[in-house]
């Protein structure tokens, strides 16, 4: 008799659907309002599936977090390897990325983050495996003119960094929705390092997006 890959492939298509779920809740709720019981009634499925997939809530947030980050890796490797997109472009596309995924995102989902060892290991793991790409990217930028030859972007990356950090531990996020926060921060260090043809680029393509973050900023 032929042997079926069902099992296995319900049980693939299960953990997607879980993490899509939970990752849904956890960010219009918050992480602590959102129960094992709840994302179990919201799928249909027992508690002891979801115990079985997902020892606890940290495992489960954990990988949501990751297949989330996986997803927007694909999406930007798929975007840059396309049409010979620019850097400029390229730039717009990540930010227009995250400007989507964070507007639905209750402030109580980064103020919980932070009791979470695992994701907090997680997201400083991939901190360090982004400095290489930016350094890439941004040697790319100067070779195609639009990013400046004299900027340190060294420096420039551990200001970013500092500025976020800044973001988060003052909870500006609950004053200025972060999608409005990063179109700022876009503006303050981006169109700094871009050259005149750089600064034409990213003007006309900002300009595409800033009356949908204008109307999202309070």
């Amino acid at each position: 008799m032929q042997k079926t890959n069902y099992p296995t492939a319900y049980r693939q298509e299960l953990h997607e659907r879980i993490l899509k779920a939970s990752m849904e809740e956890f960010c219009k709720k918050g992480i602590k309002a959102v129960k094992m019981d709840d994302i179990a009634s919201t799928l249909a499925i027992s508690k002891r599936t979801l115990y079985e997939i997902y020892a606890n809530k940290e495992t489960l947030l954990l990988e949501g977090i990751k297949h989330k980050e996986q997803q927007a890796d694909m999406h930007m490797a798929e975007f840059a390897a396309k049409d010979n997109h620019n850097v400029i472009e390229i730039l717009i596309e990540f930010l227009n990325m995250h400007i989507q995924s964070s507007t639905a995102i209750n402030p109580a989902f980064f103020d919980e983050l932070h009791k979470y060892p695992d994701v907090l290991n997680y997201f400083r793991k991939r901190h360090d495996e982004r400095l290489a790409n930016q350094n890439a990217f941004f040697k790319r930028g100067v070779e195609e003119g639009f990013f400046r030859k004299d900027i340190d972007y060294d420096i420039l990356t551990r200001i970013t960094d500092a500025s976020m950090d800044f973001v988060m531990q003052t909870q500006m996020y609950r004053e200025f929705n972060l999608d409005y926060i990063l179109h700022n921060v876009t503006l303050l260090y981006v169109r700094g390092i871009c050259t005149e043809d750089g600064i034409r680029l990213l003007d006309k393509a900002l300009a595409q997006t800033s009356d949908t973050i204008s109307k999202n900023a309070c």
